[in-house]
């Protein structure tokens, strides 16, 4: 006979009877009638092959194969459970979902690049990270987390300051040998700049030249990506201003660290008192831990220069 062949409702009422030790008993606890339990346990015994139990004036006593049978029921029936628990505990489980908003560059060469380590121990979140040109609010909804460089101002959010943002001119050896090495900006003039428009947050912090040199110097790129101008310089495009972060991992454009610094502006994380609930918590750990001065110390306020490339 195979295993297929038993009905598991059948072994469900021989572990009542065994576990009562009596039919009437067994019926009362399953809402059935004796009948249909003494048939069930007959047609079980039929199919095993097998006396489960002997019949006494004191009730219904295992024999050996029943108690056998009883052991491997009890199993199943564990296991049935656990199998229950499992499916129930997986409908009440809810993906945790959070969206990011901020700027082309931090999204891209940022975030990014920390989203893999986040999710090694965080593998139940869910994060969305939305790209914006203009600040977002999030007090309107626009993201649960933002990460923006205007100073927050809008009501009923929470803000804190996650560091700075240090600009440095960048190209690429290859572009300095054919073109030479500006001595200062009053060289730049002479190559080709590129620039990503929309450089007007904290103007106040820059270097006061900076909005100068960009209105006057010849632009052979404006982009309002990120991405597009560290591309072009990074193909021998030209001189580029850009975050000193840069350095950390991209390789290919080397920073011209005799020439001071451009700018340096302050960035926030800000959201809702939502996002305070202990569900979040990892998320806004992860936030703070990617900006942490001592890891990466170009987030500071002092600046830090990048190293030139070999």
């Amino acid at each position: 006979m195979e295993v297929t062949s038993l009905d598991w409702d059948r072994l469900r009422i021989f572990r009542m009877v065994a576990e009562t030790g009596s039919i009437s008993a067994a019926a009362a606890e399953l809402k059935v009638s004796a009948a249909k339990v003494s048939r069930d346990v007959e047609e079980l015994e039929h199919r095993l092959g097998q006396n489960l139990f002997v019949r006494t004036t004191k009730g219904m006593e295992l024999t050996s194969a029943g108690s056998l049978v009883l052991k491997s029921a009890r199993s199943m029936a564990d296991q049935a459970s656990v199998i229950s628990t499992q499916m129930a505990e997986l409908k009440t489980q809810t993906t945790t979902k959070v969206t990011i908003a901020t700027h082309d560059a931090m999204a891209t060469y940022w975030l990014a690049r920390h989203i893999a380590a986040f999710h090694r121990v965080n593998p139940g979140v869910e994060v969305v990270i939305r790209v914006v040109q203009e600040t977002p609010n999030v007090a309107a909804g626009d993201a649960d987390i933002a990460i923006q460089y205007e100073a927050p101002t809008a009501p009923n959010i929470v803000a804190g300051q996650l560091g700075w943002i240090h600009y440095v001119l960048y190209a690429t050896p290859a572009y300095l040998d054919i073109h030479g090495v500006p001595k200062s900006m009053f060289d730049i003039g002479q190559h080709r700049f590129l620039l990503l428009a929309g450089y007007n947050k904290q103007t106040e912090l820059w270097d006061p030249k900076t909005p100068a040199w960009f209105q006057i110097l010849d632009r052979s790129l404006l982009s309002n990506s990120s991405t597009v101008v560290l591309e072009s310089c990074a193909c021998d495009g030209g001189i580029a201003p850009m975050p000193t972060y840069v350095s950390e991992f991209e390789r290919r454009v080397t920073p011209l660290t005799h020439i001071k610094p451009l700018a340096a502006i302050k960035f926030w994380m800000t959201y809702t008192d939502r996002i305070r609930h202990p569900t979040y918590a990892p998320v806004l750990e992860w936030l703070r831990d990617c900006f942490d001065t001592d890891r990466y110390p170009w987030f500071r306020e002092a600046y830090v220069a990048p190293t030139p490339l070999e």
